[in-house]
């Protein structure tokens, strides 16, 4: 029997057992740089990264488009660490999709799935399972916040299940 996921537009509350929906809109501003420059202060104030010696790392992921359907064949978790994905655009018409289930043993009946839009970021709990990051219609590049550091920090589990939704969908009114 093959499973299918509806991935719904993501909303703080939603999201909020996985991590954190980080948005712009709801964020402390600083005007900096001389004033030349708005500064959106502290977005993920979850991260946890330091066991076993661990350290924050910022890296960019440049990712390829996919479509809907998508077909899931791997879910990931960090068990050391927490991991913030934003995206280095500003365009809430853009989408990513997102699966996650909560940390610990691995259920496929827990799975949720969201759409997230281009201006908005995710940012998993330690050890929350999720999808290896997906842009939808076109490419689309992040930077990223996640440990670095001795110890395994990667667990993955093969899956077979799909996500569908449109993804043109539009998000109900900001935040998505």
């Amino acid at each position: 029997m093959k499973t299918v996921l509806s991935a719904q537009p993501v909303t703080a509350d939603a999201f909020a057992p996985f991590g954190e929906l980080l948005t712009l809109e709801n964020a402390q501003k600083f005007t900096c740089n001389q004033g030349r420059a708005v500064r959106f202060h502290d977005l993920a104030r979850q991260i946890d990264c330091d066991d076993q010696q661990g350290r924050m790392g910022l890296s960019v992921y440049k990712c390829e488009a996919s479509e809907v359907p998508f077909h899931a064949s791997v879910m990931e978790c960090h068990p050391l660490g927490s991991q913030t994905f934003y995206p280095l655009t500003m365009d809430p018409g853009q989408r990513y999709l997102v699966a996650v289930a909560p940390a610990g043993e691995w259920r496929m009946e827990a799975v949720s799935a969201f759409l997230v839009q281009g201006n908005q970021g995710i940012h998993y709990r330690k050890g929350v399972w999720h999808l290896p990051i997906v842009a939808l219609g076109q490419p689309l590049n992040f930077v990223s916040l996640d440990r670095i550091g001795p110890g395994v920090n990667l667990q993955e589990v093969t899956v077979d299940f799909w996500i569908q939704a449109r993804a043109d969908q539009t998000c109900p009114s900001s935040p998505c």
